[in-house]
């Protein structure tokens, strides 16, 4: 058996370097087709694919990278839900949640492997909001 039939398949950058900067409204984009869509399918697990998002997004987008960003805000709702609601208004995150998410310092992570806390500096990640 090769290696790659064991292997999980690498999405976006290798482990532990950095994940690239997007653009927030490409982000903002991507966060409402996501919301948007669940909303149309509630209790299913649904997904946007890197076709569709390159028609909704500018030209150049790195999918990847906005589904990791994505990803990391959705988390951030997740473990710290009191330190994030104050940048959600009318059941969305601000635009300086966006800009945050888009732009703060991340690392890829490696599929399967458990890590102690998120890829990114949660603190850091929640005074980038209080910039506008």
């Amino acid at each position: 058996m090769s290696d790659d039939a064991v292997k999980p398949p690498v999405f976006g950058g290798m482990q532990g370097e950095p994940v690239p900067q997007v653009d927030p409204e490409d982000l903002k984009i991507l966060w409402r087709a996501q919301q948007e869509l669940q909303a149309r399918h509630p209790g299913g697990q649904v997904a946007i694919g890197s076709e569709l998002l390159q028609q909704i997004c500018k030209p150049g987008a790195d999918i990847q990278a906005l589904g990791y960003r994505a990803s990391l805000m959705w988390l951030l709702t997740q473990i710290a839900p009191e330190q994030f609601i104050p940048f959600v208004k009318d059941g969305q995150p601000i635009d300086a949640a966006f800009r945050a998410a888009a732009n703060i310092p991340a690392e890829w992570m490696e599929p399967g492997i458990v890590r102690q806390g998120p890829p990114f500096d949660v603190n850091e990640f929640l005074r980038l909001c209080h910039e506008t």
